[in-house]
């Protein structure tokens, strides 16, 4: 059997066939990993698979000593998952109020077809996809409705980057997080047809008593192996096989819709796994006609430069990814664009400015948003800021915000604080006046959280992440 490099490996593996395989198969899984393992070294990707294996815990090792245990962690992780799950929801019933049209894929659509129950899906998130002509009203209404982006970021800043962005992550209370995607797929060719054939395929159902519209199951599949080559984890799989065996799935379709989007390879590499890995049922000429199917050098390239998490590739990898989104950019592909290629994104600049004089002014009072004017900025191309903040007793990253007239044109970011010294501390930036702009320019500058800190988060931790008063000591253009 040759291993695709996608493939879900080692103890993530043998649970998974533990949770699929025929019972001789699935016995033998279970006993490799419980020799290899020591229960309380478990990783939160095994722990999301012992779910369902509990269930069958009583036929593949019935006298086992674990069997409490890991009994106990089942059932508590499905009701922090149920927990979450109601919580998450109220998200949804905004955009409903506010008449957003919306798909919920991946995890949330198997609870909402009623196809998570027996396996006892563990789901951290719920996946919500929108048009990107309605990213606008459904910011505004997450708004309204006290949700927060886990990043961070402002909203305002959200309504100009997450159409490139794809997805952003908002978070409410202990448990509710929904993950915000323009498009279902990390990256996919995009067409007009594309998109309005998956919308208008997609069926209405309800979740946690939400109206709710889920894609159909053969959609439900390609999206399904998609994201599963994509990373190491084994729930994909489990959900995949639910499907198979619940619901028709028009394999000739899919095929042709990854076709379509550019996503063969990671298809063939999850059909692959979904037979020899685990044995299921897949028709006979779907890897034929996978294997058949013309690939560009660039889509395998990519698929193999993304089958690692973003924080464990390698620079090899990185580089590849980078390579192929230049080629598939052109070729209409749906692809994630980085903030600093649309928002100037500044660190502090050289030592030489920060100690430059003659436009400093008496310190305005600390606080974490400042409004300014400044009048008579035609052909001036630059725009300086100096600001001021107290140190803290170890260094920390700090995160600003600029905004002209509501839109975000820079943000900031510096180190400051250690080296034993409380004097206050100045950084000066420097970014471009933005075009157009003539007359006077109404600034904002909004100190920023580097990100949204988790319910029960430590003092540290909150302190860490939260934004911080500053002074502004000048603003000027040159």
């Amino acid at each position: 059997m040759t291993q695709a490099k996608s493939w879900p490996t080692g103890r993530v593996a043998q649970l998974v066939r533990a949770a699929l395989c025929p019972p001789a198969e699935a016995a033998r899984a279970w006993r490799d990993w419980k020799a290899a393992r020591n229960f309380d070294d478990i990783t939160w990707d095994e722990m999301r698979l012992l779910v369902p294996v509990a269930a069958r815990l009583a036929e593949l090792d019935p006298t086992s000593p674990l069997r409490p245990r890991i009994d106990g962690l089942a059932k508590q992780i499905w009701t922090r998952t149920q927990i979450r799950l109601r919580e998450s929801c109220m998200a949804l019933e905004s955009l409903n109020a506010a008449c957003v049209p919306f798909i919920v894929f991946k995890g949330g659509a198997q609870y909402a077809e009623g196809l998570a129950v027996s396996p006892r899906r563990v789901m951290g998130d719920i996946d919500v996809l929108i048009q990107k002509r309605d990213v606008a009203p459904a910011l505004v209404a997450l708004e309204a409705s006290g949700w927060l982006p886990v990043g961070g970021e402002s909203f305002a800043f959200l309504r100009q980057v997450l159409p490139t962005r794809l997805r952003g992550n908002f978070r409410k209370g202990q448990y509710g997080e929904i993950d915000l995607h323009i498009s279902p797929f990390h990256f996919a060719r995009s067409t007009p047809a594309l998109e309005e054939a998956l919308w208008a395929r997609a069926k209405p159902v309800s979740l946690a008593l939400r109206p709710v519209l889920v894609p159909d199951p053969t959609d439900s599949m390609l999206l399904l192996l998609a994201h599963g080559a994509e990373g190491g984890g084994g729930d994909w799989a489990i959900d995949a096989a639910t499907r198979m065996a619940r619901q028709p799935i028009d394999w000739d379709r899919l095929i042709a819709t990854a076709e379509q989007r550019g996503l063969v390879p990671g298809c063939r590499d999850g059909i692959a796994y979904l037979i020899q890995g685990v044995g299921l049922p897949v028709p006979a000429h779907v890897p034929a006609r996978l294997a058949r199917a013309r690939v560009s050098a660039t889509e395998r390239l990519k698929h193999w430069s993304n089958t690692r998490h973003p924080d464990d590739r390698s620079r090899v990898e990185d580089l590849a990814d980078g390579f192929a989104d230049r080629i598939l950019r052109r070729r209409g592909f749906d692809l994630v664009v980085k903030d600093a290629r649309l928002i100037r994104a500044m660190r502090t600049p050289g030592v030489w400015m920060n100690r430059r004089r003659g436009h400093d002014a008496p310190p305005s009072e600390a606080a974490l948003d400042h409004h300014r004017s400044l009048r008579d900025v035609q052909d001036h191309a630059a725009l300086f800021l100096r600001l001021r903040m107290d140190p803290p007793e170890k260094p920390r990253r700090f995160l600003f915000e600029v905004s002209v007239d509501g839109v975000v044109i820079a943000r900031l970011r510096t180190r400051v604080g250690g080296g034993g010294s409380s004097e206050p501390v100045d950084r000066l930036f420097r970014m471009p006046v933005p075009k157009g702009k003539r007359d006077s320019l109404h600034l904002v500058i909004s100190a920023r959280s580097l990100e949204l800190a988790r319910p029960k988060a430590t003092a540290a931790e909150i302190a860490r992440l939260a934004a911080a008063p500053f002074r502004i000591v000048g603003l000027w253009t040159a």
